[in-house]
């Protein structure tokens, strides 16, 4: 999303088209109730804070709506919901001049946020962590709660696995100081594996993929294809919701990464137990 708010105008153009989308929601008689008990002062603010926890999808998965993560409590009936997302895209197009081709995707992960605000507003146990006070710690403590598997390695990153939504297994490494936490996904050569078998992978990943960034790497254990994505969470901290959304939808990228791998040059986690 942060390439789409630099393109369109940046942050404060952003902030006054969501304050327009804002309006026209609560004018319309059908939808205004999806605001209702929402600080949109808030709820914008979210939209800023936590753009990089959203994941660029392909663009195909742009022409369903957002799953809704509120609460049964306050949720809404899918008519609503998508009427609400389309005066949203109407807003973009219209107020922020977006293209027509970038709308679906922009108003998708604006969407996503807000709904982490809505989800927020309804909260008994607080489910952000703090910037100041974030360790390792405290992320493998929100997982495994929720009934993630993960195990800390000796480098201090953390090995989330398979399961609940997490399609792929894949690595979680905090930087305190940086204040940012970057999910790692890692694809290792097999053994005897020629240098121009695992470039023809790369290669094709970065054509079925070329809004993420590939690099081909070594370590103690050979050589690997490695993508990650990296959030900022110094402005407010880490949204575990959105977290986990975010890792699900990493997890699905990175399966369908080795997907790729047709002639199995790559150790699979999955297929090679």
């Amino acid at each position: 999303m942060e390439d789409l708010i630099k393109i369109y105008g940046g942050i404060q153009n952003l902030k006054k088209n969501l304050y327009a989308f804002y309006e026209k929601v609560c004018e319309e008689k059908k939808v205004k109730h999806y605001f209702f008990g929402i600080n949109i002062d808030h709820a914008i603010q979210d939209v800023i804070n936590f753009r990089s926890f959203v994941m660029r999808k392909p663009e195909h998965l742009y022409g369903s709506s957002p799953q809704q993560t509120a609460p049964a409590s306050i949720k809404v009936r899918i008519t609503v919901f998508e009427d609400v997302l389309n005066l949203l895209q109407v807003q973009l197009q219209s107020g922020l001049k977006v293209n027509w081709r970038d709308a679906p995707r922009f108003a998708y992960h604006i969407m996503e946020i807000i709904e982490e605000s809505r989800c927020k507003s309804m909260d008994s146990v607080r489910m952000t962590l703090e910037p100041e006070f974030v360790t390792m710690h405290d992320v493998n403590s929100k997982l495994t709660k929720l009934r993630i598997r993960t195990k800390l390695l000796e480098n201090g990153d953390l090995m989330v696995f398979q399961g609940l939504g997490l399609a792929y297994p894949f690595s979680i490494h905090l930087s305190e100081a940086e204040k940012v936490i970057k999910l790692i996904g890692k694809g290792y050569a097999k053994q005897g594996t020629k240098d121009a078998e695992l470039l023809k992978v790369l290669e094709y990943a970065k054509s079925k993929f070329p809004f993420y960034k590939f690099n081909l790497k070594d370590d103690a254990q050979g050589q690997f294809i490695e993508t990650s994505h990296t959030s900022d969470y110094s402005a407010a901290g880490i949204p575990i919701r959105l977290l986990i959304t975010l890792s699900q939808n990493f997890s699905q990228r990175f399966e369908e990464v080795m997907a790729l791998d047709k002639d199995q040059h790559l150790i699979n986690l999955l297929r090679d137990k």
